[in-house]
């Protein structure tokens, strides 16, 4: 649908996949899209781009804030929307609302909201508060605490909030078999985090055909929007950093937890909560929540939920319309999950024929797209680079 003459466009902090999205979804609708970011990816080469800037620096801090206000003023973005798409980018904004709000109009809450998803500690408090299952998580304060704590091997050691500990690792979590391994995980994870911020998690069995999401768009807590998919493959497959490999699929039973989670913390905006299904008790457990567009998002908008472009409506003040999500959909990101297959033919959990098979029907990718063709390069681009630098730094440590 072309937008109206003189609305405001947006401003996409990020440029990966899923900020792709976001612009394709705003730019086929007729908005002018502009995107900030430190490293361009996929989003920068879109077509629907109408303008980049490249900053040298992390997208945080007071460097950053002054930034984002200077452009506004040099550039006439006042009142343009903003969409922040990296964790660390979403916290940043909500911490600065009161400043930013004076320049953009915002999709994102202030802190007061988004801690209860950003950080975990704060995610399994709420989620025992309202009665939703979630692993069974211990919450060391040093090294002495392993000692005395009763741990049940194998576990995981995580972080409550994850971004550095990806940023260095490229995992969400690392396993642990013994109190050897406990040991030595923990010292590797505190060198890289708070120490107060280090959990220790129980392992729910299962690949990712056990992982479910509900996506939805939320108005002060209440669900006006929503959709079901199972997150079939990551990579890597073990507590891997994204999705790969995801079908929408109808789960109901996953809507109430949610609901009482979004609820509790009286979110609005794009909200994506991930559970895991645990066999041995036949539960449906709390993982995390994401308050931004998630990996996958665009196969919402394959199957009818085109998220970006409501919340775009939503900030102007246009409400939500009831809308059914069209399920049969599967989302596939390929540079991640070829490997992904790989991993898990090598490790029995599919054949090389399964594989094949599960791209048959209605695929939508998380890059190519045949009328905005140049992201995949850019796409491919960023992912050999990012090879070759760990080839090389792998080659200096020999």
């Amino acid at each position: 649908m072309p937008q109206q003459s003189g609305a405001p466009g947006a401003i996409v902090l990020g440029s990966d996949f899923k900020a792709l999205g976001v612009v394709r979804s705003l730019g086929r609708g007729g908005i002018p899209c502009v995107v900030i970011d430190n490293l361009p990816r996929s989003a920068w080469f879109s077509r629907y781009v109408t303008r980049r800037f490249k900053w040298d620096g992390p997208m945080e801090g007071e460097s950053f804030l002054h930034l984002l206000i200077r452009i506004a003023k040099e550039y006439h973005l006042e009142k343009w929307v903003l969409f922040p798409l990296q964790d660390e980018v979403v916290e940043f904004v909500a911490r600065n609302t009161e400043q930013l709000a004076k320049v953009y109009q915002l999709v994102t809450q202030d802190w007061r909201v988004l801690q209860w998803a950003q950080d975990k500690r704060l995610t399994y408090i709420m989620a025992e508060e309202v009665g939703v299952p979630y692993p069974h998580t211990l919450y060391p304060t040093d090294e002495n605490d392993l000692k005395t704590m009763e741990i049940t091997f194998p576990v995981i050691i995580k972080p409550a909030i994850s971004i550095r500990f990806q940023h260095s690792l490229r995992l969400k979590a690392l396993p642990v078999h013994n109190y050897g391994e406990l040991l030595s995980q923990y010292r590797l994870t505190a060198s890289i985090i708070n120490p107060e911020e280090i959990m220790i998690q129980e392992i729910i069995p299962g690949d990712g055909r056990r992982q479910y999401s509900v996506a939805s768009y939320c108005k002060e807590g209440k669900i006006i929007l929503s959709m079901m998919a199972r997150r079939t493959r990551q990579y890597p497959i073990d507590y891997g950093l994204s999705s790969s490999y995801v079908e929408a699929t109808d789960v109901p039973i996953l809507k109430e937890p949610a609901e009482k989670l979004l609820s509790y913390m009286r979110v609005s905006g794009m909200v994506e909560v991930e559970f895991k299904h645990d066999l041995r008790d036949d539960q449906y457990k709390l993982l995390d929540i994401n308050v931004r567009p998630w990996g996958w998002h665009t196969l919402c908008i394959a199957s009818g939920l085109d998220f970006p472009y409501i919340q775009y409506r939503d900030v102007l003040g246009n409400e939500p319309t009831s809308i059914e999500p069209c399920y049969g959909y599967h989302w596939v990101r390929l540079l991640t999950d070829i490997p992904a297959g790989l991993q898990e033919i090598r490790a029995g959990i599919t054949s090389p024929g399964a594989y094949v098979r599960s791209f048959m029907g209605k695929t939508v990718f998380s890059v190519f797209d045949w009328r905005d063709p140049l992201p995949a390069f850019g796409d491919f681009e960023v992912a050999l680079s990012r090879l070759l630098k760990s080839l090389y730094r792998k080659g200096l440590r020999v």
